[in-house]
């Protein structure tokens, strides 16, 4: 039996090439895009699953009462340890860390490498893969290292690097000796090693860590910048931690932590998914629903043309009644026909698949693996959906041609009560709305994305080179250095400006300083987000001055001096920009006044998700504490330039590597989401279009077929061929105005959630909307005249005789 179910369903494509092949196709498109999208998915929800106990390991985060008074990722360093070692019966372990990047020099070679400073419980805590070394006791000393197989390659030229040596440069100017202890596999994507968007796969002990010199910097309460980590006892949940936190706090903290700060625990099982505003999981359920509408207009189409089509096997299904088919072998029948069909295209998009899944990789920035390396788990997930797929796009066809009447069928007509043409009208409306809502909310994101590069920053991002400024020698010594290195690089022709700063504008600053507003003293305090900078700085970024100047130029550095922005001075109470310069601004007792030198315009220092806030920036030879050397090229020609600054710099310190980006480079790269669903949505967009637009081709195709001798008799009766045109054409248009009708409010919806993220934005306007209208209407005419030409040009008497 199933053997004669194959043969049939064989013969039936076959015989109907033009539409199985449409069929094919557009499932396959549907298949390769889902399972793109299915494996990225995938990839993502498997961060962080590969940590040992991870539904217990939590992210000790801080919610600040006032958000600039600290970051909501780090925390006071003991507090990890103190909840440990005061509530153990709640807590099984901790681990803490510092993120630095320095110069790490092995031999003769230097690096910039990214150091965790941390606890030495991290490879046991976190159950991470020893290659080479003792898995019990990864970290033998305080002088030990552990990194990762790629590191170690990259610094010893050999994996296996134990026993080796390595030295750290810390930030005042002294060399730290470490020896490799052990060596890891390298550390899939996670929430710890990743936690900030920089791996960190070099780690070394906190006690004794001399890079900020004063001791451990994880010991100390005065400072909550220290990225903290618990494991919890089985069975204890995140609330059971709240009263020993609070309690923790008013036994060693100060009043001002015990005010403002809240202790909150993060799950790490999915911190992944969840942080950044739930960037990842936008993405994922932007690109889930995507992947379903293509798919889902893939099975419409094939459910239409079958419909349609249906009239030429009713004669086949009414003889087979007759000599005694039951409906289950009919509808058996006719699944078959469409798993077989599924399979077919599930060939084909495994090839396409194989192809595109390095460009799509790229795209989605994550490494997409081959069908090859499919484990157990996603080849049950794709049989599954493959018979998802099929039965979905068969049953409803069978079940309506299995349940017809016998006597209709053998005279070959569908039953009216069945609804089939209404059906049919119904699924192109459907793939008409999903096209017309993909296709807007592609537009909108594409004017947001243009709005986003080509708006006004407040700074000049073009020919700028952002060099780590690299020994970080955070001392007069180390300052003067990096001046001088300043000075020596201005004589080169290819630079036009220079300046030394702590930030730049690619995030909002972490720092933060304590002000009293103008006629206040001691009372309602502002906590404003502040960095340093020197003299230069606003001519290289080219930021305007909305009065005074950016520190003093003429007579050299002045103390106790700071440049402030508009948003600054309003929240200082100051009425404007000049009646704030030369003012003096109280801080903290025990702290010196401070003189406003300049306000600066307002200028984006962070994505433009965010508000443009209060900003403070000091002279950096008062903070004494730099991280990049910023430079404005004169020159269009970059690798000349580049090559030019990289000479001098080696000449300059030879002991420190040079490691250098484009700030145009680094603004992109704020926006990277956004570009990944811009490029994703346009794709989607096209693959929309093709599939509604071959299942219009293969609707049209099956209707002419079916009307060839009404519209033989029409022209014998007087119809010409714009009579003929326009019989089809009012039929689709009526349908796509409908479509429109729907998709636009469902569009608007969809795209005002998305711009609600950007707090600078566009304002939607009916342009997009009209766009994809128009484009759709001449787009379906075009291809509903191309097909229905022939037909109406065709002498009607060859086309009646033939009936």
């Amino acid at each position: 039996m199933i053997r004669n179910y194959f043969t049939i369903a064989i013969r039936h494509l076959m015989r109907h090439k033009l539409f199985s092949a449409i069929n094919i196709l557009c499932l396959a498109i549907g298949i390769t895009f889902t399972m793109i999208i299915g494996v990225y998915v995938m990839n993502q929800q498997d961060v962080n699953q590969s940590i040992k106990d991870v539904r217990n390991q939590y992210l000790v985060k801080s919610k600040w009462k006032v958000k600039e008074m600290g970051m909501d990722i780090t925390t006071f360093g003991p507090l990890a340890k103190m909840a440990k070692e005061e509530y153990p019966t709640l807590v099984e372990n901790f681990y803490r860390y510092n993120p630095v990047a320095t110069v790490v020099s092995v031999g003769i070679n230097h690096f910039k490498e990214n150091i965790a400073i941390g606890d030495t419980t991290l490879v046991s805590m976190y159950n991470l893969p020893v290659l080479y070394g003792n898995k019990e006791k990864a970290f033998t000393n305080i002088s030990s290292a552990v990194l990762t197989e790629t590191v170690a390659q990259k610094l010893f030229g050999t994996k296996n690097a134990i026993g080796k040596s390595l030295i750290v440069e810390t930030v005042n100017g002294a060399k730290q000796e470490y020896s490799i202890s052990a060596v890891l596999k390298d550390i899939p994507k996670n929430s710890i090693t990743g936690l900030i968007g920089v791996d960190y796969n070099l780690f070394v002990p906190t006690i004794g860590n001399q890079f900020y010199g004063g001791g451990d910097p994880a010991e100390g309460w005065n400072s909550p910048y220290e990225v903290g980590m618990i494991e919890l006892k089985k069975g204890i949940s995140p609330q059971q931690m709240i009263l020993p936190f609070k309690q923790i706090l008013k036994k060693y903290s100060d009043k001002n932590a015990q005010d403002n700060l809240e202790v909150e625990l993060a799950p790490l099982k999915d911190y992944y998914l969840k942080n950044n505003n739930g960037a990842v999981q936008k993405m994922i359920t932007a690109l889930s629903f995507i992947a379903a509408f293509i798919l889902l207009m893939a099975i419409i189409n094939f459910v239409n043309i079958n419909i349609g089509t249906s009239s030429y096997r009713l004669k086949e299904i009414g003889l087979r009644k007759v000599f005694g088919s039951v409906r289950r072998q009919l509808v058996i029948q006719f699944i078959s026909e469409a798993l077989i069909l599924t399979f077919i295209a599930a060939i084909i998009s495994l090839a396409l698949y194989e192809m595109l899944r390095n460009l799509f990789g790229e795209l989605l920035n994550t490494p997409l693996i081959s069908v090859w390396h499919f484990d157990a788990v996603k080849i049950f997930l794709f049989a599954s959906f493959l018979l998802f797929i099929g039965f979905i796009s068969g049953v409803y066809p069978a079940f309506v041609l299995s349940s017809s009447n016998v006597i209709n069928a053998v005279k070959g007509k569908i039953d009216s009560a069945k609804g089939g043409l209404l059906l049919r009208k119904a699924l192109l409306i459907v793939q008409f709305s999903l096209a017309i809502i993909v296709f807007i909310s592609a537009l909108n994101v594409s004017k947001q994305m243009s709005y986003v590069f080509h708006k006004d920053l407040g700074y000049n991002k073009e020919q700028l080179l952002l060099v780590d400024a690299y020994p970080k020698q955070w001392d007069s010594i180390g300052v003067m250095r990096m001046k001088n290195v300043k000075q020596q690089l201005l004589q080169l022709r290819e630079v036009k400006d220079a300046s030394l700063s702590f930030d730049i504008p690619v995030r909002k600053p972490p720092g933060n300083i304590t002000l009293y507003p103008q006629g206040q003293k001691d009372n309602n305090p502002l906590v404003l987000a502040v960095f340093s900078a020197d003299q230069d700085y606003a001519t290289t970024f080219g930021l305007k001055m909305a009065a005074g100047s950016f520190f003093n130029h003429s007579g050299g550095f002045i103390p106790a001096q700071i440049v402030i922005n508009e948003s600054a001075a309003k929240a200082l109470g100051f009425s404007n920009a000049n009646a704030a310069v030369g003012r003096q601004i109280q801080q903290p007792t025990g702290n010196p006044m401070l003189t406003i030198a300049g306000v600066i315009k307002d200028y984006h220092y962070s994505s433009m998700q965010q508000q443009i806030e209060p900003l403070v920036i000091i002279h950096f030879e008062d903070a004494r504490a730099y991280r990049y050397m910023n430079l404005k090229l004169a020159t269009d020609d970059f690798p000349k330039a580049v090559d030019a600054v990289k000479k001098k710099w080696k000449e300059l310190l030879p002991d420190a590597p040079f490691e250098y980006v484009f700030m145009d480079d680094q603004f992109q790269s704020l926006y990277k989401s956004e570009l990944q669903l811009k490029k994703a949505t346009n794709i989607a967009t096209a693959l929309n279009l093709i599939i509604v637009f071959m299942g219009i081709f293969g609707v049209v195709a099956f209707t002419l077929a079916k009307r060839t001798k009404e519209i033989a008799v029409r022209k014998v009766l007087g119809a010409d061929i714009k009579d003929i045109l326009s019989l089809f054409i009012k039929d689709y248009a009526w349908l796509i105005l409908i479509a429109n009708l729907i998709a636009w409010p469902l569009a608007y919806i969809i795209t005002n959630k998305w711009l609600e993220n950007y707090a600078y934005r566009i304002q939607q306007n009916a342009i997009p909307y009209f766009t994809v209208c128009i484009f759709i209407f001449v787009t379906a005419f075009i291809l509903i005249t191309a097909q229905c030409l022939k037909t109406a040009v065709t002498n009607p008497v060859k086309s009646l005789r033939a009936e």
